[in-house]
């Protein structure tokens, strides 16, 4: 294992906006998005919807008209059972039409929506007890594919007063302490976010910045204004100042993970299943640290399909 020089790369940006329900998520998303797309060729915005039909509602408003390429961008509806698997297809189509940015509003349903990881781990229960192992794994799947992708994506993300009952070591009693408003999501998921923002409660459309890389606190000094298009080309600009990095390399670091999350047998298949070129790109991912992370990931999933009882062995997954 060698070292080498860093140098930072022009990857997609993963950016999440949080808040209640009326704070601006949707608007805001609309807004950095169409600053993002707008000076790359061909660039085009897509947009997953969760919330009934809330992602078109801004498809005539002038302002999200004049900040989108073209002046429109693309939807699909995504409706229950919001499990992991049908978020990972409405992603690889977006990869598919070679979207530039897109925006899925609301990731939250894919934690605790109907047909959920939440509901994946109650309605798979191993003799007795959620499944967290199946739902944990299927969310990592969405993972992988979110911090391999070759588009910039925007989360939006509900939001809710969170509260956890602390024992105080003054008094030995358990007493209920505030959290604050709290992202609807797995508790890791904002660790994989360049940029995190919880949408003011009381002025829509206004951020509070939770994680910002160094580099890109110039764009958040001072009295916070409103989100704008103007914050996502700066994004942009920042991001493709990096160094190019190789995406059909990235892709098949996705490829090869999400294969090993559902075991070995898979894992071996896919390595020789592959194009001669694909081999040799590849190739370039034969080191130790890669090779124990992906046969880690084959290993999880063994060991969770031989502990797996033919009385507990669940019904399907996925509705697709």
């Amino acid at each position: 294992m060698a070292y080498e020089i860093a140098k930072r790369e022009a990857v997609p940006l993963l950016i999440s906006l949080s808040g209640k329900s009326g704070t601006g998520k949707t608007y805001s998303a609309l807004q950095i998005a169409g600053g993002i797309a707008e000076g790359v060729d061909g660039g085009k915005v897509a947009f997953i919807d969760t919330e009934a039909g809330r992602g078109s509602m801004y498809a005539d408003d002038p302002d999200i008209i004049s900040a989108m390429p073209n002046g429109q961008y693309y939807r699909q509806a995504l409706t229950e059972p919001f499990t992991p698997l049908r978020y990972v297809l409405a992603i690889q189509e977006a990869i598919k039409e070679k979207m530039t940015v897109l925006i899925i509003d609301s990731a939250s349903h894919e934690w605790e929506g109907s047909g959920g990881c939440q509901d994946i781990a109650e309605n798979n229960k191993l003799r007795g007890m959620p499944n967290w192992a199946m739902a944990k794994m299927a969310h990592k799947k969405l993972i992988n594919l979110l911090t391999q992708c070759p588009m910039h994506i925007i989360f939006c993300l509900r939001a809710r007063e969170k509260s956890k009952p602390i024992k105080n070591p003054e008094t030995g009693k358990t007493e209920v302490v505030d959290c604050g408003t709290q992202p609807i999501q797995e508790k890791n998921f904002m660790y994989e976010m360049t940029l995190s923002m919880m949408m003011d409660e009381n002025v829509a459309g206004k951020p509070i910045i939770t994680k910002c890389p160094k580099p890109l606190r110039h764009l958040f000094n001072g009295e916070q204004a409103l989100i704008t298009k103007d914050i996502g080309v700066k994004l942009r600009e920042w991001s493709e100042s990096g160094e190019a990095v190789d995406m059909r390399l990235r892709n098949l670091m996705r490829e090869c993970k999400d294969v090993a999350l559902t075991g070995s047998v898979a894992l071996d298949g896919f390595m020789r299943s592959l194009q001669l070129n694909d081999k040799a790109i590849i190739g370039k991912l034969s080191t130790k640290d890669f090779q124990a992370e992906v046969r880690s990931l084959a290993a999880e999933a063994d060991l969770m399909i031989e502990t797996t009882t033919e009385d507990d062995k669940p019904k399907p997954l996925f509705n697709t």
